[in-house]
């Protein structure tokens, strides 16, 4: 759907496809409702603005209901919806053009058939050699600009399920798909997000509410390369895939599945019954 209208084409001129001028959210669907939607909705109006385009959260849920309302009663139980907003066609070159109209684009995909059993057994992750480049003016932020994350995926076939992604600084991040939290020596710590990656619905919520819960400290900090190779126990997260454990990674070797994070996942299912392993 596109711009309310079902359609499987947006128009060459627009500055998505031809820029990367806009943005997305990637959400789980699960028995015809959008657990974080409100979360997804909020964080899409706010970076929006950042890259210049101003869409409401009146027309993002009013796109969003027409979309629902053309799926089936299959896909409503499971699936995976991605929502698109452009800064449209015009402009000449670079420059945006005066009277913006925003695109937005709905998508259905399904959803992958292995993410309760990785939720449940774990994944393996290796560790990327392309590098992330520093920009914080638009750390943070999930912008259409996604080659970076091509380029790393390029790196394996089906070896390994996910990958670690550096900076130039030689930090971790993040994976090409998602967050990454880590239990070491001084306790649990997330890479800061403020030179590069994305920060996503599902991080924010461990980190506001679900550690709180469960009696878990958790620190922002930069991540080295040793501190991943020393790390006790790891798990990555998402809005799609939830918290998911690793349990082997090309920097430490083999993990167990530790308790925090089984109790991180009960809470979040207990928050959100979509998270079901």
């Amino acid at each position: 759907m596109v711009d309310g209208l079902p359609a499987d084409t947006v128009p060459l001129s627009d500055r998505g496809g031809a820029y990367g001028h806009g943005l997305f959210e990637t959400l789980l669907l699960h028995n015809r409702s959008i657990p974080l939607w409100q979360q997804h909705s909020r964080r899409l109006v706010a970076d929006a603005q950042v890259l210049g385009i101003k869409v409401s959260p009146t027309r993002l849920q009013t796109h969003l209901d027409a979309f629902l309302g053309g799926l089936s009663g299959d896909q409503l139980r499971d699936g995976i919806i991605k929502i698109i907003v452009t800064a449209g066609s015009g402009g000449r070159g670079y420059a945006s053009p005066v009277d913006m109209t925003p695109r937005i684009i709905c998508q259905y995909f399904e959803l992958p058939a292995n993410v309760r059993q990785q939720r449940r057994e774990g994944i393996t992750l290796t560790s990327c050699h392309y590098r992330l480049p520093i920009n914080p003016a638009l750390a943070g932020i999930k912008h259409l600009n996604r080659l970076d994350q091509v380029m790393a995926r390029a790196e394996w076939v089906d070896e390994f399920d996910d990958g670690i992604m550096f900076s130039t600084e030689g930090l971790a991040v993040e994976t090409t798909r998602a967050n990454l939290f880590l239990k070491g020596a001084d306790g649990w710590i997330t890479p800061v997000l403020d030179k590069a990656g994305v920060r996503g619905v599902m991080r924010a919520l461990l980190l506001d509410e679900l550690f709180a819960t469960c009696g878990l400290a958790v620190r922002q900090t930069t991540l080295t390369r040793e501190q991943v190779a020393e790390a006790n126990e790891l798990f990555v997260c998402s809005a799609v895939r939830g918290v998911v454990p690793v349990i082997a990674a090309t920097e430490c070797g083999a993990l167990a599945i530790g308790d925090d994070t089984r109790v991180l996942q009960t809470a979040l299912h207990k928050h959100c019954d979509s998270f079901s392993c």
